[in-house]
Order: structure tokens, then C-alpha cells, then sequence
């Protein structure tokens, strides 16, 4: 049996070899879609699925939405209703996916294991990298017998990022201890 599906482009759907149907227009998917948009970058946030970029993302939820007002018209009438079914009908197609993707004959398909060693340039940290965390705390330990009582306990709130009388003093007296990390 030959099915053949086109729409978006001319607004007709092709079914066994010329049955033609009228579709609904591109400018009524378009704006439908549109406001269904969001329900689709929640969940692709949610839900990782291999080798999918946004574009296939919106494909896959452009479809979905079609297939759903295809099968209930009634739907168009009651936007509350459609925005309810399309993220249940969108979770469910989404969760296929996954079980497809992590089914155990599709191993073979999965993405080239990478040492994470090779790619930990590639992973964006926030603070400092191990080495230099230790090379602060090390410094930290040869500042204490510099400073006072007094500049101790500024120096203590200072890394609390607490304001205190007297702080751009200290980080003057500071700053060629920590020069390395400007």
C-alpha cells in the first residue's frame, strides 16, 4: 500500500496513489503551532534523545499537532483542550523515542563513547579549576601570618563578601598575593 504524505507546502494530503483531501491551511497550522511552540522547548529540555537538534525537535512536534487535529477536529474550537492533548499526545511520542532509542537491539546506534578526559575542555565549570582552587587555598594559608587580629577577621568577611570599614585597604595589602589570579 503506497502512502504519500505532503503538506505545509501545497495543503493537500496524497493518500493511496491520488485520493486527495483538502488539508487545513498552512497559515492555521502555523498559528497553532506557535503557540504550541512552548510545550515542545519544556520538554525538550525535560527529555534528551540522541542526534536530535531543535529543528528535529519542531518537526516532531509539528507533526504530532497535525496528526492530532487531523484525527480531532473539534479540537480547533477549544484552545485550553488542544494545548492539554497536544502535550499529552507530544509527551507520549517523545517517551517512544526514548524507549526506542534505549531498547537493547538499538546498542549499536548509540553515539562513539568518548574518554571524558579527551573532552573535559569542552565542559564549562563555574568557579575555579582544581588546580588553581588549590593554588588559592594555598595562598590563603601563607596570607595568615601577614596579617593582624583585626585584619583576619576583615579578611574572613571578605570571603563572605560581607562590606566593612577598611576594605579597599585590605585589598590593596592583598593584591600582590593574589596577582596570579587577575
Amino acid at each position: 500500500m503506497f502512502f504519500f504524505v505532503t503538506f505545509f507546502y501545497n495543503m493537500t494530503i496524497i493518500l493511496k496513489e491520488g485520493v486527495t483531501k483538502k488539508s487545513m491551511y498552512n497559515s492555521e497550522l502555523n498559528e497553532i503551532f506557535s503557540h504550541v511552540k512552548p510545550i515542545i522547548f519544556k520538554l525538550m529540555r525535560t527529555y534528551f534523545i540522541q542526534l536530535w537538534e531543535t529543528d528535529d525537535w519542531l518537526q516532531e512536534g509539528r507533526l504530532v499537532l497535525y496528526n492530532l487535529i487531523e484525527s480531532n477536529p473539534e479540537l480547533l474550537t477549544n484552545q485550553k483542550k488542544l494545548f492539554v492533548y497536544f502535550k499529552t499526545k507530544f509527551s507520549s511520542h517523545i517517551k517512544d523515542n526514548i524507549r526506542h532509542q534505549e531498547s537493547f537491539k538499538r546498542k549499536l546506534n548509540r553515539l562513539p563513547y568518548q574518554e571524558i578526559s579527551e573532552v573535559s575542555h569542552r565542559i564549562p565549570e563555574k568557579g575555579l579549576i582544581l588546580d588553581d582552587f588549590v593554588a588559592y587555598q594555598s595562598i590563603i594559608e601563607e596570607l595568615k601570618p601577614y596579617l593582624t587580629t583585626k585584619e583576619k577577621s576583615q579578611f574572613k568577611a571578605l570571603l563572605r563578601g560581607e562590606r566593612f570599614s577598611g576594605r579597599k585597604s585590605l585589598l590593596r595589602k592583598l593584591k600582590p598575593f593574589f596577582i596570579d589570579f587577575q
